[in-house]
């Protein structure tokens, strides 16, 4: 994987690109990997990066679905780990567009995400909408902070990385939490007022 990383660094935006559209259905390459050593020798253009990163990663996301769709769920433990899927698989059936969300922005593999969202036939305006606003807070944001703070936004990514995971994680929490709790007073009200 060190020689393909290599080669993908040498050959600069084209192995950005093609990274990140691979990432989403089929390879352990990460695009941060290519990414921040990019934005960092080119901060002028750290944001563009970050932009062309979202952008393939959505595209090859979409190739994830389609083949979710195409092969449908039993057919996906060939390529997802049981211990993964299983539990993937409940957690998009029970909130779907979090998970979708939560998935897109974190380091976990983005392929088992969107081909399960295939097979499951999550709708897929949801699921391109919820991708690009998930891939765009993690790739973007990298290519916005390098272009304003450069080697400074590194440092704050490998330290403070788990701190801002938990606040986002704990963010996305209470959003869910009020979410539900308008969804719920919400079919409260429909039953009385059938009452």
């Amino acid at each position: 994987m060190e020689a393909l990383l290599e080669v993908l660094l040498e050959w600069g935006l084209a192995g950005l690109l093609l990274a990140a559209f691979t990432e989403s259905f089929i390879s352990p390459v990460l695009p941060d990997m290519i990414l921040i050593p990019l934005a960092l020798t080119n901060p002028q253009n750290a944001v563009y990066y970050g932009l062309a990163t979202t952008f393939a990663s959505i595209l090859g996301g979409l190739v994830g679905y389609l083949i979710g769709i195409k092969i449908g769920l039993p057919a996906t433990r060939k390529f997802i780990p049981a211990k993964y899927l299983d539990k993937i698989t409940r957690t998009i059936q029970e909130n779907a567009v979090w998970t979708i969300f939560l998935a897109a922005l974190s380091p976990i593999p983005y392929k088992f995400i969107s081909i399960t969202a295939g097979a499951l036939k999550i709708n897929m305006p949801v699921f391109l909408v919820i991708s690009f606003l998930g891939r765009a807070k993690r790739f973007l944001l990298e290519g916005i902070l390098i272009y304003y703070f450069g080697p400074q936004a590194v440092e704050m990514f490998t330290h403070h990385k788990h701190d801002t995971l938990i606040i986002s994680l704990l963010a996305v929490f209470v959003i869910g939490i009020v979410a539900y709790i308008i969804k719920r007073s919400k079919k409260t009200d429909a039953a009385l007022d059938k009452l």
